[in-house]
């Protein structure tokens, strides 16, 4: 799999996960009230203000994989980020456990393992050595 990964830039998969995220964080935005009703948990400015902070991460990352300085300077930032989202998300998930609804765990459990496989393939790809494909 690493193989597979390292065939992309470190720039190709951080606009990877803007054009994964930017959607989420529309539907966020536009759609709190009938996403909090469905999957129920913290409520619809919750998921409004997680939205926007979304959002406004994707402009970010965007803006450093467009220039090269900055996705160099900030990468392990990304990383720490990726990783420190999903395990908010976790702690979300355990806080509102009992009143999430399946969408709201869909939601959630999304929010884990989109940015921890985020984090690990900007990782990969940073690390540009190729290993056989059998060892």
């Amino acid at each position: 799999m690493k193989n597979f990964v390292r065939q992309f830039s470190v720039k190709q998969i951080i606009l990877s996960d803007v054009f994964l995220s930017t959607p989420l964080a529309l539907a966020l935005i536009l759609a709190a009230e009938p996403i909090a009703q469905l999957a129920g948990g913290p409520g619809a400015t919750f998921y409004l203000v997680v939205g926007v902070v979304m959002l406004l991460w994707c402009v970010d990352m965007a803006a450093m994989a467009m220039n090269e300085r900055w996705h160099e300077k900030y990468f392990n930032l990304m990383i720490v980020v990726d990783v420190s989202w999903a395990l908010l998300s976790i702690a979300l998930m355990v806080w509102f456990a009992a009143t999430l609804q399946p969408l709201g765990w869909v939601l959630f459990a999304l929010n884990v393992l989109v940015p921890l496989d985020m984090a690990w393939m900007k990782r990969v790809a940073a690390g540009k050595p190729h290993q056989p494909a059998f060892r």
